[in-house]
């Protein structure tokens, strides 16, 4: 990074005549930092402990030469700008150099002060001139950079919703070829069960179990149609929250208690562990109610009777946490990742052939995501599942 300049210019006088070097410091001190040296050598160390900016160097020395000298630090100062002081005799040294590339300007002996000055301006002028091309071909390569790690990264990102929406929309189609299936198979019911009721043959006794039938079916109907109804308005954007506070003890309570029936028909008990001295929380109930209800239905719907369904609920740092805790069959790892996806199914059978619409968890997820929740899964195949989600207090 460019360090910022001095305020003033820092001059290097090089000369093994010390009066040249007197009357070169008394002509540059008032205007400039000037500082001397006898030889290219002690030149050479003036260079590295000072930001010199231009260089007046002799041609003529003992030792190393100008013209060398300047060849020496052509590459490790490139900026400092150098200017070469020779006589005549010396012609043939200072077109050398200049074609070069290692002097500015030559001056020759003897010098015209004035001139001397205007050279010495123009020397200065030019090295910030060089300093401020390379900042800002700094600034412009820094901000080329930062500009092709933008169009990057957009670009990543465009072909990552592309990769997204191309999936979704596979899912989709996926999802409305099983909704169609999953609805023709009812329907196919309904109108057996319809043919039957005004079959010639039909017997009165088997009305009742007819129609007991028919409710069944339009149920599961019906509860699809909710779910592709709920998954319509969150994407939309159109699910509204009505928040209340509420008791969480009797909230669990009265869900338990409706639920426990589900279970008690495939031979699961459900028990509930809910913590004591829980604080009442704001959130909107019907919605809450539908996620816990959710991962109960998945929970009996996955498991095999003789078993425990637990309804667990928890204090934890700034939020309460609601846990459905089952022994049934479990998600395979690799299947993990996928439960709260839109339109998704996993391997796992149900163990009394219910239906399933692959929209239920997803539905939850954006419930609790909705609070300001979160939710999640912790499940090994084989050896049950835990469904949990927080709300914040």
């Amino acid at each position: 990074m460019t360090q910022p300049l001095p305020e003033r210019g820092q001059l290097l006088i090089i000369d093994d005549e010390e009066e040249i070097l007197k009357a070169l410091y008394r002509q540059f001190r008032r205007e400039y930092d000037v500082y001397t040296a006898p030889s290219a050598e002690q030149g050479y160390q003036l260079m590295t402990e000072n930001p010199i900016q231009v260089i007046i160097s002799d041609q003529r020395m003992p030792g190393m030469n100008g013209a060398e000298f300047f060849g020496k630090i052509k590459n490790e100062y490139p900026d400092a700008i150098r200017l070469l002081l020779t006589g005549y005799a010396d012609i043939q040294a200072v077109i050398s150099a200049i074609n070069d590339g290692n002097i500015f300007r030559y001056i020759a002996k003897p010098w015209d002060p004035v001139e001397l000055d205007t050279i010495v301006r123009e020397a200065f002028e030019r090295y910030h001139l060089i300093v401020q091309n390379r900042k800002l071909l700094e600034e412009l390569q820094e901000s080329n950079t930062r500009l092709e790690q933008r169009v990057a990264e957009r670009t990543a990102e465009l072909e990552e919703m592309n990769g997204r929406l191309l999936t979704l929309n596979q899912q989709k189609d996926s999802f409305l070829g099983m909704a169609a299936h999953d609805l023709r198979t009812p329907l196919t019911v309904l109108q057996g069960f319809t043919d039957l009721l005004t079959h010639p043959s039909a017997r009165p006794e088997d009305f009742k179990e007819f129609i007991v039938i028919i409710r069944e079916t339009i149920q599961q109907m019906l509860v699809l149609l909710d779910d592709l109804l709920d998954i319509t308005a969150i994407e939309a954007g159109k699910l509204t929250l009505r928040p209340e506070t509420v008791a969480i003890a009797p909230f669990i309570e009265r869900i338990c208690k409706l639920s426990y029936r589900i279970g008690e028909q495939k031979g699961i008990q459900l028990v509930t562990d809910v913590a004591p001295d829980l604080p009442p929380i704001t959130f909107d109930p019907r919605r809450i109610e539908q996620v816990l209800n959710n991962l109960l239905s998945n929970a009996f719907k996955f498991s095999h009777g003789g078993t425990t369904v637990t309804v667990q609920v928890r204090t934890r740092p700034d939020a309460v946490e609601f846990a459905v805790i089952d022994q049934g069959q479990g998600i395979r790892a690799n299947e993990i990742d996928m439960v709260f996806g839109e339109f998704q199914r996993v391997s796992t059978k149900p163990t009394g052939d219910e239906g399933s619409t692959g929209l239920g968890l997803s539905i939850c997820r954006r419930i609790v995501d909705l609070h300001n929740g979160h939710i999640a899964v912790e499940s090994e195949s084989g050896q049950g599942s835990r469904f949990y989600f927080t709300l914040p207090t």
